[in-house]
């Protein structure tokens, strides 16, 4: 009696996440590597108020501690600026469609001194927030 071989299912290829939903609190952050037009988007929520940023709007750099993604919340000339940076891990996604984990979001405020006197100490001040959420691959 002859015997076939069975074969087994093949296994899904993970995929790198291009979608990440993220919360702190009340506050949401949803970041997409690439939309339809092949631009990024970023969209973050705070105290009810959606603040949408698109394309060059968004900075990506690719750094030892994963992609860190930053836009400006707040632009000052003579006063303070106001920065977020989410800082993402590489995430693959398997076949359950969705990988949870948790980043840190980092508010940075870039301190002013064109008016008055030279500013002493620390130009910079960070406020660190650890999101969590979802990372997901989408097709576009």
């Amino acid at each position: 009696m002859a015997t076939s071989a069975q074969t087994a299912p093949p296994i899904a290829k993970a995929k790198a996440a291009n979608y990440f939903e993220l919360s702190h609190g009340r506050d949401t952050l949803i970041y997409t590597v690439s939309n339809i037009a092949g631009q990024p988007v970023l969209d973050y929520t705070h105290a009810g108020k959606l603040r949408s940023f698109t394309g060059d709007e968004i900075q990506s750099e690719k750094t030892t501690l994963g992609t860190e993604v930053t836009v400006t919340l707040e632009r000052g000339i003579d006063s303070n600026s106001q920065l977020l940076t989410l800082v993402l891990p590489d995430v693959h996604v398997g076949p359950s469609g969705a990988e949870k984990l948790s980043v840190p979001v980092i508010f940075h405020t870039l301190l002013s001194s064109i008016i008055g006197p030279p500013r002493t100490g620390p130009t910079q001040t960070y406020d660190v927030k650890i999101f969590q959420g979802t990372a997901s691959f989408v097709h576009t």
